[in-house]
């Protein structure tokens, strides 16, 4: 059994011809031939085209004309064409139904390619449907074929419908001979596979027995792996978390390569959101989700392995993922063997992402570039300096991003706004332009540090815009951001009168419900606070009509009295084992400034470092914004905890 695109499949058996007898050059049956002939020799390309071309010369309603499309969506599945491969794929069952075939080998592989793709997210449950009914259209349940087709049903039930998913594999290991007679490998697999259904059963257990034997199948803790036992251990130490056997699962993750990446910080240069608590996904619930990054940071084939309960969690997560994306430059830090099977434990946050006050500058950016028909994901997180593309925008972005020192900054601020301002670009293009690139990842040993050399980045900044005509809201968010990051270093003098003066803007352009002059509003209120004013600060929100509604979709940024983490919070088992790896823990903040509610919704690897990264948090103090006694926009805050070994 080997992973191919987005599932796993045996190697699928020979053709069969549409018709008998020899077919003159170029006439449908030869063209048929020729993608035949070239599917066999791995020549996709070359096999998608004459499967079109054989498609173009026979009427739409043929009987071959339903065979063709399944074998051209075959083909365009193992050329990594995955979208084209449904449409194809999909037309085909059409074209079995309208004949009322019900059961044929290319049907069959139709319904399983559009299974195996839309395996894992928002789909799942419809992959499951096409997964049955490509075994119902098979018609032998006797090759290789069928046995992929079954075993990629247990994939994708494996949370959704772990009991479907236990039978599916009972049913293969029913029939005693022929499952011995399959490579280790692949018994290991199915056996691994059973394991996890029953651990998502609630019967951990009986899941340790079964992944046992799947590891005696293929080995415990050799040092050379393949895919097959990095998922197999991974799956091994997810059943021993769950048993309590912390032992065991550094054991299994150690050898299979989980926290021994070399740069552990990786994680945090994504783009990811997560899904939001309600409905039927709990605060308590958890999911451990699959996936590979691609060379270009997309996220391939995110899959869920664990929920905490059956039914859509594991998938509503895994459709969440599908959409993260990292850096280029992050990924490469990564080799590309690991990048296969990456796993995340993962919990829902109480809140969507907080409307950031660079946010409505991005979008007006991102619309911009696309009306003169640049690309704009060059102002996505994922943009990758160390590789622009082509384009002077890129180019000039990359720029900024990549200057080592304040003087080449500016130099290549300066010829960025020239270029911007020789293309028409609106003020707030501009501001969002230069505040993005000179935002590089340079890295502090303290959070002042970091603060102040923020407040310097936005003051460089606004001084480009201070005579700006037109530009006055712009001005009025950059002094906001420069008095954030100076009331974060504890410069409050210098954040009081940047903030004082974003508030005296006119309403006429700065109005009194914008999200600028609200932020701008609480921080000055926090302000008053710290400095002994608390009756000061609730008579100035209550004056500015400031509700609580209202904050919770600003991003507020309470300020941090204790955020300190001791090297005593890494696990003394971990340190054992050498792992390394990190956590992102969400937390409310009470009025008295107290951590409560605090949980790991993101962490690598699994059921490792979310407990230590708990305690840790919870030690936190803040003096968090309140109007009265009711904290203002404090849910659903989070910090990330990363774990290295010292060198």
């Amino acid at each position: 059994m080997q992973r191919i695109g987005k599932c796993w499949l045996f190697l699928a058996a020979g053709t069969a011809a549409l018709a008998s007898g020899n077919a003159a050059a170029q006439t449908p049956q030869a063209q048929f031939n020729a993608a035949q002939a070239a599917f066999a020799k791995a020549d996709y390309a070359t096999a998608v085209t004459a499967f079109r071309a054989a498609l173009a010369g026979i009427p739409p309603t043929a009987r071959s004309a339903a065979v063709i499309r399944s074998r051209l969506a075959y083909a365009l599945h193992r050329a990594g064409q995955f979208e084209p491969a449904i449409a194809e794929a999909t037309l085909s069952v059409r074209a079995f139904t309208a004949q009322k075939v019900t059961r044929d080998d290319d049907l069959s592989t139709a319904l399983f390619l559009l299974g195996s793709l839309h395996l894992g997210g928002a789909t799942n449950a419809q992959a499951i449907t096409e997964l049955q009914q490509a075994i119902a259209a098979e018609t032998s349940s006797a090759g290789p074929e069928a046995l992929t087709t079954r075993y990629t049903l247990a994939l994708a039930a494996l949370t959704e419908q772990p009991d479907l998913a236990a039978t599916t594999i009972d049913a293969i290991r029913a029939d005693a001979p022929r499952f011995a007679g399959l490579p280790r490998t692949d018994q290991a697999n199915m056996l691994s596979i059973r394991a996890v259904a029953e651990l998502n059963r609630g019967q951990p257990r009986l899941a340790a027995a079964l992944i046992e034997k799947a590891l005696d199948l293929t080995g415990r803790t050799t040092t050379q792996v393949t895919i097959s036992q990095v998922r197999i251990r991974g799956n091994a130490a997810l059943i021993y978390a769950r048993l309590g056997n912390q032992e065991n699962v550094r054991q299994y993750l150690t050898y299979s390569g989980a926290g021994h990446l070399p740069d552990s910080s990786w994680l945090q240069d994504s783009d990811r959101d997560l899904p939001v608590c309600g409905g039927d996904i709990a605060p308590q619930d958890v999911a451990v989700v699959e996936f590979a990054i691609d060379d270009d940071g997309r996220v391939i084939g995110a899959t869920p392995v664990f929920a905490s309960k059956p039914g859509p969690l594991g998938s509503v997560f895994a459709a969440s993922v599908q959409g993260w994306r990292w850096q280029p430059s992050a990924v490469a830090k990564l080799n590309a063997f690991w990048r296969q099977s990456v796993r995340l434990e993962l919990r829902c946050v109480k809140r969507p992402p907080a409307l950031a006050l660079i946010d409505p500058f991005r979008e007006r950016t991102r619309d911009w570039l696309t009306e003169i028909h640049a690309d704009p994901d060059v102002v996505s997180p994922a943009f990758d300096p160390e590789k622009p593309g082509p384009g002077a925008i890129p180019q000039g972005l990359a720029a900024v991003y990549n200057a080592k020192d304040p003087r080449s900054r500016a130099t290549a601020q300066d010829s960025l706004d020239s270029l911007l301002v020789s293309l028409n670009a609106p003020v707030e293009v501009r501001a969002f332009a230069l505040v993005a690139g000179s935002s590089g990842g340079k890295r502090f040993a303290t959070r002042s540090g970091y603060e102040g050399d923020r407040a310097r980045r936005f003051a460089a900044v606004l001084a480009r815009f201070e005579t700006q005509p037109g530009a006055a809201r712009v001005r009025a968010w950059l002094r906001t951001e420069q008095a954030l990051a100076l009331e974060a270093g504890g410069s409050l003098p210098p954040a009081r009168a940047l903030l004082e003066t974003v508030i005296a803007t006119p309403p006429a352009t700065l109005p009194q419900d914008d999200p600028i002059r609200s932020l701008a509003q609480l921080h000055l209120a926090l302000i008053d606070k710290r400095s002994g004013a608390p009756a000061v600060a609730d008579q100035r929100l209550a004056a500015a009509g400031i509700t609580p509604e209202q904050c919770s979709l600003l991003d507020v940024r309470p300020v941090a009295r204790n955020t300190a983490i001791s090297d005593s919070a890494f696990p003394a088992e971990a340190q054992r084992w050498r792992f390394e790896g990190s956590a992102r823990v969400a937390f409310d903040i009470a009025a008295d400034g107290h951590v409560t509610d605090v949980r790991t919704v993101i962490a690598y690897p699994p059921f490792v470092f979310g407990p230590s990264s708990e305690r840790a948090v919870a030690q936190f103090r803040y003096l968090p914004p309140t109007l009265g006694n009711e904290v203002l926009g404090c849910v659903g805050q989070a910090q990330n905890v990363i774990y290295r070994m010292p060198d």
